[in-house]
């Protein structure tokens, strides 16, 4: 079994769609069109399953409403993330590698990268779960 059959398998539907707006990103010639590419993403792959890589969320308080607890991790996770991927997009399309091949290898990292970091996340939430159910 190869090493991509054995990581493939692995990467979550939402980490894919957020690898491949990625990629997609580093093709597209404007930064206009970058940024919308992100976001869509973005937006598309948060039904699928939350982000595994967070760089900064705001989370309201408990007794904020209902749409400000649905909408600000939402929005505040999405920007950090938008703002962070066009400045990598931006040094790939600026290195020696081709576009297309360093875009896809950065959308495949980003992929592999999220999934392993939501599996992180689960086993932590895990630990802490059985921590405080045992006596």
């Amino acid at each position: 079994m190869s090493a991509a059959s054995r990581v493939l398998p692995q990467v979550r539907p939402a980490s894919a769609v957020r690898g491949a707006g990625v990629a997609l990103a580093c093709l597209a010639p404007r930064l206009p069109g970058r940024s919308r590419v992100v976001a869509a993403s973005y937006a598309a792959s948060w039904p699928l399953g939350k982000p595994g890589i967070q760089l900064a969320i705001v989370v309201p308080d408990e007794d904020a409403d209902a749409w400000k607890r649905a909408v600000y991790p939402v929005v505040s996770s999405g920007a950090s993330w938008t703002a962070v991927v066009l400045g990598l997009a931006a040094v790939v399309r600026r290195s020696r590698m081709p576009t297309a091949v360093a875009g896809v290898l950065l959308g495949a990292a980003v992929a592999v990268g999220d999934t392993q970091m939501i599996e992180f996340g689960e086993r932590m939430k895990a630990k802490r779960a059985a921590a405080v159910a045992a006596p």
